[in-house]
């Protein structure tokens, strides 16, 4: 048994936050299965993670199970990958106790217009943090996507699962660190098989945002390879963003002629069954713990084959 006296620099600090600062070799998801076995004792009495400490409280953690725990879950597959489901719909592809990422279908927003909107995604990754920790408080840093997929887009969507890994993940998205690989399906065959739009966008805020090609708008790079042409003069485009902006892919597709097929805000004429046909395919960038590279594949959905 590891006991600990806390001191006063952790007087109000949750317990789940002290156990992972004083056995940083053991994992925060092994915390959690150590505080619901009974394994944490906080002045002799089995605790909860969300207990608050004070100066001279004693901690007491049976080591010998925390080990055995730590040494299950590192060898365990699922740390590195999962096959798991937010809700009943929404694969998890990737997981560790930093992050995870998972699969968005397509028509799910993922930030609510209000606070009283219920159904989005954020809604969904409360409720499976909760199943994970047990807890039912209002957590310190919820989980938390990293970037935005518009509420019609699917694929691949990076979750922090904890404030330091938010903000690692966060740069790295800002210094154009993190490698996304779209697939779209546009109106039209381009006469090039590859190509680089580089027309600065203007976006207007509101609400609904709307980006177009204009004088005095930000840098806007998109890289596209034709995959092959598809009936109906349709092409299946590998699509990826060199920066950032709002709608970036929707707006420069529109831009020369081929917008995404059912994406009618940007002026595709024709449908595809009430979305458009774009998909986040592929998803690279460093562990903000380890540096090491994650590389993620979301299969396009079936609607994707069937044109």
């Amino acid at each position: 048994m590891k006991r600990f006296t806390i001191a006063g620099q952790w007087q109000g600090s949750r317990l789940d936050r002290f156990i992972r600062a004083s056995l940083p070799g053991t994992p925060f998801g092994v915390t959690q299965i150590l505080l619901r076995k009974g394994l944490i004792f906080l002045n002799g009495v089995k605790a909860s993670g969300n207990a608050r400490l004070k100066a001279g409280d004693i901690v007491a953690v049976d080591l010998a199970e925390a080990e055995e725990n730590g040494r299950s879950r590192q060898s365990a597959p699922s740390r590195a990958r999962s096959t798991g489901r937010i809700g009943t719909s929404i694969p998890v592809i990737y997981e560790d106790d930093s992050l995870l990422v998972i699969d968005k279908p397509a028509g799910l927003v993922v930030q609510p217009g209000n606070r009283k909107e219920k159904g989005s995604l954020l809604d969904l990754l409360g409720e499976y943090r909760r199943k994970q920790t047990g807890e039912r408080d209002e957590p310190e840093f919820p989980f938390t996507p990293v970037h935005r997929l518009d509420r019609q887009t699917s694929g691949a969507l990076i979750i922090a699962k904890t404030r330091p890994a938010a903000r690692a993940l966060s740069k790295s998205i800002s210094h154009g660190e993190v490698r996304k690989i779209y697939v779209a399906i546009v109106e039209g065959v381009p006469s090039e098989r590859t190509g680089e739009i580089s027309t600065p966008l203007v976006t207007h805020k509101g609400a609904r945002s709307h980006s177009v090609p204009g004088p005095g708008g930000k840098e806007a790079r998109t890289s596209y390879s034709l995959v092959r042409a598809l009936r109906g003069d349709r092409a299946m485009l590998e699509v990826s963003m060199c920066t950032g902006r709002t709608h970036q892919i929707r707006a420069h597709l529109a831009s020369i002629g081929h917008p995404i097929v059912g994406d009618k805000e940007y002026g595709a004429a024709s449908s595809s069954g009430g979305r458009f046909l774009l998909h986040a395919w592929k998803l690279q960038f460093q562990h903000p713990e380890t540096g090491a590279t994650v590389s993620v594949t979301a299969s396009p959905p079936e609607d994707f084959d069937e044109q």
